[in-house]
């Protein structure tokens, strides 16, 4: 720990804060957090970056003014998928880092990228461990699918070098000379049902089962775990993580109390705007198609959609073909600090997403700039926007409920003006209070003494010493 008795804490990320590569705008709220939290405590940050020119598993340092970044790089492919949740390089980079640096805690933010192996790596060396979760992907819910094995449609060349891989990265290397790659399919869009869809060269059976063993272990080890909803705890994690381990801390905006409160009108057509991945599960291609059928019927309202093009060829392309309406335009991916300034580009915000969706940043930040939102309502969002009364939801993520909803908001003026009416009546969290409360949960962990079984912790090392030596 710094000689000023500062907190020292190790964020564990998927990508650095700066990336556009996350789902949820997770880095918009990273980004900004890190900004203002770097302020009170010594920082560090971890995450990897896929790389085919740099020495796999290797640790490049980089001090700097807030915090400092430790990046790891590693391969687009694995040689197996069990490298995928049980890295044991990630977890010798992660011992490494842990060994001299006196870390009071670890804020997990992310074990995509990493391994499940890590809560178990600090809590040996009695360092407390926090968790923020922000999707299903630690219990496989919308990404892997549970039940049968023909239910699991895993592609294994999505994460796994196969001759096919080695050959189209060779192609595309000698066709692209670009360099630096944005590495958006290998974070997010091979989670993705439409490049899974053929059902070739699956993940076994025997691979989910360990990796579910594994993230049972995760919890065990785990002291707090961070949800950005009670709906979302509701619905993946209940049933594993008791309750006097979940915290509920919705993300916060910078609240400067200088929103926009004046009387307005708009002239024209009203805007819409969607923010998210260009993918089948966000309920883009209904949004399309409804925005074509509004055109049609002679409605000139303009759709601004945001989002990966160019990583995601195969299914932008596609998309891109549907799209006959002249009033939709893509204009490519976001950056974190820009999350703001877009928004207040468009009139209405529209969340078609049909997995579950639980990024608050997104919404207060639109709901504080006085957009009207439509939702589907199987989002954790789509219940701060009843309760505010700010937008639409919609029952079901179809054409014809999209429809109906934007042509009802052009229509119907005087509703659309009351969503996006004067903002004195909310109350949005802030993020100068999310970072009380973290600075609150580590100083109370690291204070207290560690809580876990020393017998069962030695029981399990001893027996990870022997499935390494038997593998």
């Amino acid at each position: 720990m710094d000689s000023d008795s500062r907190l020292s804490i190790l964020f564990v990320l998927e990508t650095a804060p700066e990336n556009s590569n996350s789902l949820a705008f997770l880095n918009s709220y990273i980004d900004s957090l890190c900004e203002i939290m770097s302020e009170e405590i010594s920082l560090s940050l971890f995450y990897t970056e896929h790389s085919s020119t740099e020495e796999h598993y290797s640790l490049n340092i980089l001090p700097g003014p807030k915090y400092v970044k430790l990046v790891t790089y590693i391969p687009e492919r694995y040689t197996s998928f069990r490298d995928t949740f049980s890295n044991s390089r990630m977890e010798d980079v992660f011992r490494y880092i842990l060994k001299d640096e006196g870390f009071d805690c670890v804020h997990i933010w992310s074990l995509k990228n990493h391994s499940f192996n890590y809560p178990f790596i600090a809590k040996d060396k009695n360092i407390p461990v926090v968790m923020s979760v922000h999707d299903g992907f630690l219990m496989s819910n919308d990404i892997f699918s549970k039940g049968h094995s023909e239910e699991r449609n895993i592609r294994i060349s999505n994460f796994v070098t196969t001759p096919l891989n080695l050959f189209l990265k060779k192609a595309s290397s000698f066709f692209n000379q670009e360099g630096k790659r944005s590495n958006w399919f290998e974070n997010i869009g091979r989670y993705s049902s439409y490049y899974n869809r053929v059902k070739t060269s699956l993940v076994s059976d025997s691979a989910i089962d360990e990796r579910n063993t594994l993230a049972d272990e995760v919890i065990k080890f785990t002291d707090r775990f961070i949800f950005t909803s009670e709906i979302e705890y509701n619905l993946f994690y209940r049933t594993v993580v008791p309750e006097n381990k979940a915290i509920f801390i919705e993300q916060g905006i910078f609240c400067d109390g200088t929103f926009e409160n004046r009387p307005f009108e708009i002239e024209g057509a009203v805007k819409f705007g969607f923010l998210g991945e260009i993918l089948p599960e966000e309920g883009i291609l209904e949004l399309v198609e409804a925005f074509n059928a509004l055109y049609q019927n002679g409605f000139q309202n303009e759709l601004h959609i945001y989002g990966e093009m160019y990583e995601n060829g195969p299914y932008f392309s596609r998309l891109r073909k549907r799209a006959v309406n002249p009033n939709i335009f893509f204009h490519g991916p976001i950056q974190p600090g820009r999350v703001n300034s877009v928004i207040k580009t468009f009139d209405v915000l529209v969340i078609p997403s049909k997995w579950h969706r639980s990024d608050s940043f997104l919404i207060n930040t639109a709901l504080s700039s006085r957009k009207a939102v439509v939702v589907s309502g199987r989002n954790s969002v789509s219940e701060k926007v009843r309760r505010a009364s700010r937008g639409i939801i919609i029952d079901d993520t179809t054409v014809k409920d999209l429809f109906e909803a934007v042509s009802e908001l052009e229509r119907n003026r005087k509703r659309l003006y009351y969503f996006m009416r004067v903002t004195e009546d909310l109350k949005f969290p802030d993020i100068e209070e999310n970072l009380q409360n973290f600075l609150d949960i580590y100083s109370g962990i690291s204070k207290k003494k560690k809580d876990f079984d020393s017998i069962l912790l030695k029981r399990r090392a001893l027996k990870r010493k022997f499935d390494r030596i038997r593998g």
